[in-house]
């Protein structure tokens, strides 16, 4: 498309421009006239709104993401007759970036009883994730990664740790861009790897030695029979590739917002007037934080809200865990005018249960050995909610429309907003992925409206 993709209708019958830029896995922008439409645009507007979508979006998906999220935001304002800027000119940028066509892995929750049905969807996002990870590999790997895996859902341990060290010597970084812990050892992986197919981990029995096995939350009792046995476990490989398709699209997210996204927010921000509003979903969050960081501009963007971000919750921190180390988007809250606004849920299955296990490192401070399945240390921001440093992050809950406003001028940078509390009896925020809702659009309209 060469220009803008659409014109969105506005109160009193004014228009405003909508483009969609798509990108590749690697960044490179793949709508160069649409951009150089939008440029020539842009000063013109006075507030400019770029949003990023997460996992599972295809072209048309997001699209379909995009305007409901928009639609709702512009319906909200008319009910509740909520006022805009003076000369109220926005345009609305929607980024498209390669994630997946299918569900964030582990959205219902690992099912490994059998091989999937060959003409259902499980075995086609199987076959995605092996061709994904595949060839994210070294091309002289491939092949025995292949066929160690290929049809397979049963694996022994030998076959286990050497696929866990060719996937982890390639897509996971030696050094997370997000807290700084160490890749984990093809071991560790394993011990993590058979937490997430029975729901059960290992932890030091009270004399330190003896290794014992925490019961399964929901059930109070391991899943899957008796304990396994080192050296009997049979490892699925699907947990594999759902982990390995986990840290390549996180990589990739950075990869398109570092080297994508941040050429355009950083012409934005050197224009005199529009206000910049970031907007970002799951893995979208990590776009736009690390679009921003790169961009690293003059002049503040206004506001960003990120909705369950799949970013570890250290992120932002001064002192990740005692290290000293700074999270890798620390700088960001300062490069906003606004504090930054981030959801949480514990409704949200797949950043509460799953991604602290995919994201576990080797270490991160002390003590050197990180307990598994440690949400404190690798849970992630739309799980659990920033790690606290007091006078920098709050908290508070979900507000609903026309039910009062976060405090912007507390002095917080960083505001956690639970989307867990109820509302007529249903969750704010009731998963990952069901993230334009009222009390979403009303969290965008706190941040953008003049009064």
């Amino acid at each position: 498309m060469a220009g803008s993709f659409q014109q969105i209708t506005l109160d009193g019958g004014a228009q405003a421009d909508f483009f969609l830029l798509r990108y590749d896995e690697d960044g490179r922008l793949l709508s160069p006239k649409a951009e150089e439409e939008l440029k020539r645009r842009l000063p013109g507007a006075s507030d400019v709104f770029l949003f990023s979508h997460g996992w599972n979006n295809v072209f048309a998906k997001a699209l379909e993401r995009y305007r409901s999220f928009i639609n709702g935001y512009m319906e909200q304002r008319r009910t509740f007759g909520l006022p805009t800027p003076q000369d109220y000119r926005p345009l609305l940028i929607g980024i498209i970036w390669p994630s997946t066509s299918f569900v964030f892995p582990w959205e219902a929750g690992p099912d490994i009883a059998a091989a999937p049905d060959p003409e259902g969807r499980e075995a086609a996002e199987v076959e995605e994730m092996l061709e994904l990870v595949a060839k994210s590999l070294p091309g002289a790997k491939r092949p025995e990664f292949t066929e160690r895996i290929d049809g397979r859902t049963a694996i022994g341990r030998a076959d286990a740790l050497r696929l866990a060290g060719l996937v982890l010597g390639t897509l996971r970084p030696e050094v997370d861009p997000d807290d700084g812990s160490r890749a984990p050892t093809a071991q560790e992986f394993l011990d993590t790897w058979q937490e997430l197919e029975t729901g059960t981990h290992t932890v030091p029995a009270d004399d330190g030695d003896a290794i014992g096995l925490v019961p399964d939350e929901e059930n109070g009792a391991p899943v899957g029979g008796a304990p396994a046995v080192a050296g009997d476990f049979p490892f699925d490989p699907r947990s594999l590739l759902r982990t390995g398709t986990v840290w390549k699209m996180k990589a990739r997210a950075g990869d398109v917002g570092a080297h994508g996204v941040a050429p355009l927010v950083g012409h934005i921000l050197q224009q005199d007037g529009p206000r910049l509003h970031l907007i970002g979903h799951s893995f979208g969050a990590r776009v736009l934080l690390s679009a921003l960081a790169t961009a690293a501009p003059a002049r503040k963007a206004r506001s960003m809200l990120l909705l369950q971000p799949a970013v570890n919750r250290w992120c932002f921190a001064g002192n990740v865990a005692g290290t000293g180390r700074k999270g890798g988007y620390h700088a960001v809250p300062d490069l906003l005018e606004l504090p930054l606004l981030t959801t949480l849920s514990t409704h949200d299955e797949p950043l509460r249960k799953f991604f602290h296990l995919a994201m576990r490192g080797s270490q991160l401070g002390e003590p050197d050995i990180a307990a598994l399945g440690n949400t404190d240390l690798y849970g992630a921001l739309g799980g659990y909610g920033p790690a606290e440093e007091p006078g920098r992050t709050a908290k508070a809950d979900a507000i609903f429309p026309d039910k009062g406003r976060y405090d912007l001028g507390s002095g917080a940078r960083i505001i956690a907003v639970d989307g867990s509390i109820e509302f007529d009896g249903k969750p704010a925020i009731p998963g990952h992925g069901e993230v334009s809702r009222p009390v979403t659009w009303w969290a965008l309209h706190c941040l953008t409206r003049p009064d």
